[in-house]
């Protein structure tokens, strides 16, 4: 007889249901979120448009009032006798109005003074340039002018004024009526606004004490002043072939002493015959004769 098959250990099971994936299941819960953010979005995103073409058309409007300002004929200039220009003795009012580009046409608000006053100031001549607006069309130019004191020999000849500053190369139509300063080096006239070197400081210093002087030895009279750092000055006079040596000290009183026996020496004639007259010694003058050639 056959077997009867054995009974299954096995428990039968009903299918299992299919889980309703929670992502499918949010997912009408998000869009109906993001419907009703965009819909928060949107008239923000409108006023922020509206307000940029706001502030770019109240931009674009105060550019054209400026425009508008700045050829306006109310801020111009107009007479040219609006122009006050001072402190000119060089130049004539029409050369620095030319120099400035300053015309009956220019507006108050378009002019720029610090551009005028550094365009005046590239001149080798003019120290110092303010400008000054009174509203709405008058325009005021100070100027300073650059005062030469002497010529100082290096390369070439050039201007030297009282703060020891080196401005300009003289050229031919420049005074030359000034005393010549020889032996001096570039290297004792620092770059730019620097303080002048010490030798050159004394030598400014014995300029003014012969601009003072009311003897023989004032500085129109003076043609060339001999600087040697290590030895000191000597003076060489116009129309005089004596050279007077000072030293480097004491030099006010070394002209004090010239001066007062410079009749003596002009009525016995040691001007004439003096090569050098040395100043440097105490209570005395040291002279040295020039050779006199006699022919029969």
């Amino acid at each position: 007889m056959p077997r009867a098959p054995r009974p299954s250990r096995l428990i039968p099971q009903q299918p299992a249901r299919k889980k309703q994936s929670i992502l499918g299941r949010s997912q009408p819960r998000n869009a109906k979120r993001r419907r009703r953010e965009g819909k928060r979005v949107w008239p923000g995103l409108v006023w922020f448009t509206a307000g940029l073409a706001g502030m770019a058309g109240i931009g674009l409007g105060l550019v054209l009032l400026y425009y508008q300002l700045l050829t306006s004929p109310f801020f111009c200039i107009k007479d040219i006798n609006n122009i006050e220009v001072t402190g000119t003795q060089r130049f004539t009012r029409s050369q620095i109005l030319e120099m400035a580009h300053l015309d009956a046409r220019t507006n108050l608000l378009a002019l720029k003074p610090n551009l005028v006053e550094q365009t005046l100031m590239t001149h080798p001549w003019i120290a110092r340039a303010e400008l000054s607006r009174h509203w709405p069309n008058h325009i005021t130019l100070r100027l300073t002018e650059r005062i030469p004191v002497a010529l100082v020999q290096l390369e070439d000849l050039y201007y030297i004024d009282k703060n020891g500053m080196l401005f300009k190369p003289s050229s031919p139509s420049d005074p030359h009526d000034f005393p010549v300063i020889t032996g001096l080096s570039r290297a004792q006239f620092p770059a730019g606004q620097g303080s002048p070197s010490m030798i050159v400081s004394q030598t400014l210093d014995l300029l003014k004490f012969l601009q003072d002087n009311p003897g023989p030895l004032k500085s129109s009279l003076v043609a060339e002043i001999n600087v040697d750092p290590e030895r000191g000055f000597t003076l060489y006079l116009s129309g005089v072939k004596t050279a007077f040596f000072l030293g480097s000290t004491n030099l006010p009183e070394k002209i004090g002493t010239l001066t007062r026996v410079w009749p003596f020496l002009a009525q016995s004639g040691y001007l004439a015959r003096a090569g050098r007259i040395n100043l440097d010694h105490p209570q005395r003058l040291l002279l040295s004769l020039r050779e006199v050639n006699t022919s029969n």
